[in-house]
């Protein structure tokens, strides 16, 4: 079985902290259409305070759950505040630059990884929301969490350039748009980049879009993401990752 031409939303950075920008773009996008949302669900963003605690939060998150919407795993705090200091100048550059010191999983070993997914897991339990997949901040995984991910309950992970089955790592190769907004000239790449890589993957069967908080606050982002949406919604079916996945990907 083939899983039909795709889109997927995806959400990253969800959380109390961040939801108003949250709730700005999940207007946007749900003013193109009935597109179910992939929900990245961060359960203590940057140590700001833990999902269960903010009630308006849980209820909403409850409401889009009911709209269709699939939660996943994304990190525990996002924040890449781990004592295992970068072990070169390229690791330095990936996490204290590139990612802004937000790949928390980039460094950990199996067994703190395997306690800080279980500690995530926890917490969605406690809600009694479903969760089938996980998502690191930044993309950034360690060979430490990739194990850990092996031997978890969770069925699927991403990077930012493909989509993973567990436990066994089976792979489909469908990268996500990003946009990068932190300065002008990353938002001038962004949209450069995004849409050479967005001819690139014309006839791929997934498009994945990955949206960020900070992306509402730039007019170019938002614009960017909403002309990009209604354009796949007229030959791709809008679908979460999770979904695709069940279709047969």
């Amino acid at each position: 079985m083939f899983p039909p031409r795709a889109v997927s939303v995806v959400l990253h950075d969800v959380a109390p902290a961040t939801w108003p920008a949250c709730e700005a773009l999940l207007r946007m996008i749900d003013g193109c259409g009935q597109v179910p949302v992939t929900l990245l669900v961060v359960p203590d963003y940057h140590h700001r305070g833990t999902i269960d605690t903010d009630i308006g939060f849980r209820r909403a998150i409850e409401a889009r759950l009911q709209r269709g919407d699939e939660l996943a795993l994304h990190g525990f705090h996002h924040i890449d505040d781990t004592a295992a200091a970068p072990r070169n100048p390229l690791q330095w550059l990936t996490r204290r630059v590139y990612t802004a010191s937000e790949g928390e999983f980039a460094a950990l070993n199996e067994s703190a990884a395997t306690e800080l997914l279980a500690r995530g897991l926890a917490c969605f339990d406690a809600l009694d929301w479903p969760v089938e997949g996980f998502v690191a901040p930044a993309w950034l995984m360690s060979d430490g969490t990739r194990a850990a991910l092996a031997h978890s309950r969770l069925k699927y992970t991403s990077t930012r350039t493909t989509l993973y089955r567990l436990p066994d790592w089976r792979a489909t190769g469908h990268p996500s748009l990003v946009w990068s907004v932190r300065a002008a000239w990353r938002r001038a790449a962004s949209r450069v980049v995004n849409e050479v890589q967005q001819r690139r993957l014309s006839r791929a069967p997934l498009l994945r879009l990955g949206l960020h908080p900070a992306d509402a606050q730039h007019p170019q982002a938002v614009n960017y993401w909403q002309r990009t949406l209604r354009q796949a919604l007229r030959d791709r079916q809008p679908m979460t990752k999770a979904a695709w996945l069940a279709a047969g990907a």
